[in-house]
């Protein structure tokens, strides 16, 4: 076996086992909504202190990885991990998508009765959602397949990504085998795939996660809306 071929063998058993720790983080957290435990975001103002808690458990996984990479790249950490951000029309789109956020932060703040929600949401759905999600997926998992074929880079990760979705389609609930095969049926699961693989090459062609953590982040910011 060449040392390519070992390399691509080691990133794939790399990204499984980044996968299986995801799946088990929400795993847990699935559990802890289906038995009352998991404080929500609308919730979080009311405790506070079991919200960051929670929300600290939840980012073990990306600040390990961004501690190692750290470590281990150096001075080669920001341009590896895609966490600059040049050019002019990539300055332009995070100036759009910033101000969209700043824009559903106003509206919030000015329409919702619960204005610490609407604070404890921007905090939560851009850094604990999106950035996590981001950086987790599309930025360590494909540095461990860099070396990979696009077809492998691309529907790896973003499998996981897919899967790691199958909790909230169920809404929370009980997932069953019925519920397993309208996921992956419907095309739900294709779904997420496509989604992933789209924020990948909005990364790749940008040459910078900020912008894909944006969109992620405004996207499920946007929540809000049903406060």
């Amino acid at each position: 076996m060449g040392a390519v071929k070992k390399k691509e063998v080691l990133g794939v058993f790399s990204v499984f086992g980044i996968g299986a720790l995801e799946f088990l983080i929400t795993f847990l957290l699935y559990r802890g909504v289906r038995s009352g435990t998991v404080i929500s975001v609308r919730q979080a103002a009311a405790q506070p202190a079991a919200f960051l808690l929670q929300c600290l458990r939840e980012c073990l996984l990306p600040a390990a990885l961004l501690l190692l990479f750290a470590v281990l790249l150096k001075k080669d950490f920001a341009s590896a991990l895609y966490f600059r951000l040049r050019g002019k029309w990539q300055r332009t789109a995070a100036a759009i998508f910033a101000a969209a956020i700043l824009g559903f932060t106003l509206y919030g703040l000015a329409a919702k009765p619960n204005k610490a929600s609407i604070l404890v949401s921007l905090l939560y759905y851009l850094v604990v959602i999106a950035f996590s999600e981001e950086f987790v997926i599309r930025d360590a998992c494909t540095y461990f397949l860099r070396d990979s074929s696009w077809p492998l880079r691309y529907l790896l990760p973003n499998g996981i990504f897919a899967l790691l979705h199958l909790f909230l389609f169920a809404e929370w609930g009980e997932i069953g085998a019925e519920m397993l095969i309208r996921f992956f049926t419907t095309g739900t699961f294709f779904g997420y795939v496509s989604m992933g693989c789209l924020f990948q090459l909005f990364k790749e062609k940008s040459g910078s996660i900020w912008l894909p953590v944006l969109l992620h982040g405004l996207m499920d910011y946007s929540v809000i809306l049903k406060y």
